[in-house]
């Protein structure tokens, strides 16, 4: 493992895999009173090839299961974490709770409000994990320098300084688009890439053998980074092919090309890394807790591993003809920022769990008591 690679402990959630949304069958109006009216359409058989608008996604329908899952748990949880926190904060999480679900109750919350409560979410999140773990937690705890650390676990001895940072927004579309059946012929290249496909416009018959005929000879023999633009008979761009990383499947594997919003977000979350590292407690254990949402893990990765390159100084695994690695773009890139060894990425949804990251040197040193401890925590 070179240094800037990392290991990761715990299942990510699946990223960039099709959501099923029902074919189109009726249009909506609106009449006076605001009520919604169906006026049916003809039927029809949807195209196999046709790719489905996703359906809209919003915020709210992620944060009110997942304040309403909270408030349960606090309330089953009560007694069984009287004596690992000071009652006063448990209050304040509970009245945090009772503010967030009366919020959520309001129709169109406000982008401030809406930011003011991701952030409360993801400290209760956080302190909810801490705390079913039987871990003691102070809130706020001063660091020589003045800052402050969000939560200073301990149990059996060790002790952990939990720096909770949010997505500054949803970091990406979270209702998948989903691939045209058409394209995943692609997926039969025996090559072990993950291809982000983008379309200006859907294409079927005629259209779509001539660009397969140009996708597939691509994608044979191109590498990471590379990316294939196929125009139609008036020179336009009608679909994009990019290589963007490897596959551990051994074929390809083709996601929608979420580009804009990837590579708007990865510096916003390496913003949120710096920011949490100058919070660092010195000679003590720091881990960074990055909460966002479920379509971010990838995004995340990236700014704390650096991009998908291919390394030549390394020899590839069994069956394959490249290695492939990190760049030095990332967070923990080289020696850069050695006290931060450990870190968290946790989708802020319902019944989501954390992935844990760890640094090669957190690797070696696996057997120390305060990595055990996040091991125990978050993985």
């Amino acid at each position: 493992m070179s240094t800037h690679d990392a290991s990761i402990v715990a299942r990510a959630p699946e990223v960039g895999r099709k959501l099923r949304v029902p074919a189109r069958a009726a249009r909506t109006t609106r009449t006076v009173d605001g009520r919604a009216t169906v006026a049916r359409l003809a039927r029809s058989r949807p195209k196999p090839d046709k790719p489905r608008m996703a359906r809209r996604h919003t915020e709210l329908d992620a944060l009110r299961p997942l304040v309403a899952g909270l408030a349960r748990h606090a309330a089953r949880s009560d007694a069984a974490w009287r004596g690992l926190a000071d009652p006063r904060l448990l209050r304040g999480f509970r009245r945090d709770l009772d503010a967030l679900s009366e919020s959520l109750a309001q129709p169109e919350p406000t982008a401030s409000a809406l930011d003011a409560m991701r952030t409360v979410c993801a400290e209760i999140m956080v302190a909810q994990r801490l705390l079913d773990a039987g871990c003691t937690i102070e809130r706020e705890a001063a660091t020589p320098s003045g800052k402050r650390v969000d939560f200073l676990a301990r149990r059996d001895g060790a002790a952990l300084h939990v720096h909770v940072k949010r997505a500054p927004q949803p970091a990406q579309r979270d209702a998948a688009i989903v691939v045209p059946q058409g394209w995943r012929s692609l997926e039969q290249v025996r090559r072990g890439l993950v291809v982000a496909l983008s379309l200006a416009r859907n294409l079927r018959g005629r259209a779509l053998q001539h660009a397969l005929a140009e996708a597939f000879p691509f994608l044979e023999q191109a590498s990471i980074g590379e990316e294939l633009s196929i125009k139609d008979g008036e020179n336009r761009t009608v679909a994009r092919l990019r290589v963007i990383a490897p596959s551990a499947a051994g074929t390809t594997e083709l996601v929608a090309d979420l580009a804009a919003a990837f590579d708007n977000h990865v510096p916003r979350f390496q913003n949120a890394l710096r920011k949490a590292f100058t919070q660092f407690m010195p000679r003590g254990e720091n881990i960074i807790v990055v909460c966002g949402s479920a379509g971010a893990v990838e995004p995340f990765a990236t700014a704390l591993l650096g991009s998908h390159i291919e390394r030549w100084d390394k020899r590839p695994r069994v069956g394959e003809l490249v290695a492939y690695g990190r760049g030095g773009d990332g967070f923990w890139a080289g020696s850069m920022r050695n006290q931060s060894r450990m870190a968290v990425y946790w989708p802020m949804t319902k019944g989501s769990g954390p992935l844990l990251f760890l640094r090669e040197g957190a690797v070696r040193a696996g057997t120390s008591k305060a990595v055990g401890l996040a091991r125990s925590i978050f993985a």
